[in-house]
């Protein structure tokens, strides 16, 4: 019998190869946890009609020896702002009412990269208010936007489905923190690699000097064939990360860690709730002390706040998200060859017109009310792209390395550093921890390295898996 709620991607990969699973049993399989679970997770917003078909094609390639990889065959979760061609039979919104008819051109270059590969496209993760599949109870609307029963971030869908069992993998995007949070809160490990790692072009962007594509997964494994078909272009050798996976522990590790004591979410974002944050820190701790027992080495370091990025009344990082998302966004438009609205204005007054279904309580316009009235010249921006990079890179990871000698840092998940990560745009990664006594939020730690570290986050996560517990799955489902 299949666990779907346990299965790797490489599980299921054995059991194609051993002829006792087809891939068309896969996607029938997946449907129907999507069909069993979805109406109360909301995770799923649309299927790729052609997925049986699909499928059938690469069982038949598997019978003539045709194989292109060790994720032939396996069904995937793409998040909605990822561009597919009408001819997948997948709209993309961007969870957006508005672009629900819009025609992309072509698909995003990603999509090209796991299609060649043999990874079927199956379901298109929704943005919007899913619901965890491991917290009791429905998502507060009354909290803040990364409380305790939210699932958080935008790429939500994606780890949701992947905890639920609808696929073992999913692609999602990150500006600051929307692949590492939502893993961390279903569970899953992710990697948000170094900006332009993995191509940007047919994204909906938020921000192209901080967005970037990323992998979630039950598995560093898992993590590292998904990311090889990401970064290999075509025509070229695949990339080697999954081969580059051969740390069994910590011993060849110089580790800094940041104190969950100091690093933690403010009650800006997570309205405190003592039990949780006492486990929190409790768990990070117990978890810090059975890392130190066996890496090189296992140091406390200073990293620089995130009140860094306050420079001239302005905040570096938030602040060119906003005034550059309605060019960037209105050059996306621009490349479809159909939509309903062709500007932020035009969009803006879609929501409004259909505000129970766009704005219902909850889900805030902040980024698109403020994007259309934040003004901002091109030098100003380059100086705030600068400090940005300055306050990410030259005063904060990478003077935390060199300074404390150490290879990576480690944080709770549930912590701000991921606004430093992003603006830097180096990579990092999650790993699930614990489970939360207080409603059964999954929590977790990041790690986070300078540029093009992949290979060595991707040993620490296998000898992370190697040394802590095995994930759990939601118990609910």
């Amino acid at each position: 019998s299949i666990d779907l709620l346990t299965a790797t991607a490489e599980d299921l990969q054995q059991l194609l190869k051993a002829g006792e699973l087809t891939s068309v049993e896969l996607v029938d399989r997946c449907f129907a946890q999507i069909d069993r679970h979805d109406n109360y997770l909301r995770a799923v917003l649309q299927r790729n009609p052609q997925a049986r078909t699909v499928a059938a094609t690469l069982d038949l390639e598997r019978r003539n020896g045709h194989l292109r990889g060790p994720l032939h065959g396996i069904p995937i979760l793409i998040k909605d702002n990822i561009a597919t061609h009408p001819s997948l039979g997948m709209n993309t919104t961007g969870g957006s009412l508005a672009l629900l008819t819009s025609r992309p051109s072509k698909s995003a270059e990603i999509i090209e990269r796991v299609s060649r590969s043999n990874i079927m496209p199956g379901w298109s993760a929704l943005g919007g208010q899913a619901q965890s599949a491991y917290t009791t109870g429905a998502v507060d609307l009354t909290d803040r936007v990364l409380g305790h029963s939210s699932p958080s971030g935008s790429s939500t869908g994606s780890a949701v489905g992947v905890s639920a069992g609808y696929s073992p993998l999913a692609i999602g995007t990150d500006t600051g923190g929307s692949l590492i949070t939502p893993s961390t809160r279903a569970a899953l490990y992710t990697l948000r690699p170094t900006m332009n790692l993995v191509p940007q072009d047919g994204l909906i962007p938020l921000s192209h000097s901080f967005d970037t594509v990323g992998p979630m997964a039950k598995s560093p494994a898992d993590l590292a064939n998904l990311l090889d078909v990401l970064t290999t272009p075509k025509g070229s050798e695949k990339r080697k990360f999954y081969s580059q996976i051969t740390a069994g522990d910590f011993r060849d590790f110089k580790i800094g860690f940041l104190s969950p004591e100091t690093w933690f979410f403010d009650s800006d974002l997570q309205r405190p709730v003592p039990e949780a944050t006492a486990q929190i820190k409790k768990d990070t701790q117990a978890a810090y002390a059975k890392l130190a027992l066996t890496a090189k080495s296992f140091k406390e370091v200073e990293l620089v706040s995130i009140d860094a990025f306050e420079v001239n009344g302005r905040h570096s990082f938030y602040d060119i998200q906003a005034a550059r998302f309605k060019p960037t966004f209105e050059a996306y438009l621009g490349t479809l060859e159909d939509s309903q609205v062709r500007s932020l204005d035009e969009l803006i007054r879609f929501n409004q017109n259909h505000a129970e279904k766009e704005l219902p309580p909850g889900k805030s316009p902040f980024i698109t009310q403020n994007a259309a009235t934040m003004t901002m010249s091109d030098q100003e921006h380059d100086f705030l792209l600068r400090h940005a990079r300055k306050v990410g890179r030259d005063i904060g990871i990478d003077k935390t390395l060199k300074e404390y000698d150490v290879d990576l840092v480690i944080a709770p998940a549930d912590s701000p550093v991921n606004l430093l990560v992003s603006a830097a745009g180096y990579p990092s990664a999650t790993m699930p921890l614990s489970y939360l006594k207080y409603n059964g939020r999954p929590i977790g730690l990041v790690a986070f390295t300078t540029a093009g570290g992949e290979e060595m986050l991707l040993n620490f996560l296998r000898a992370y898996e190697n040394t802590f517990p095995k994930r759990c799955p939601p118990s609910r489902l």
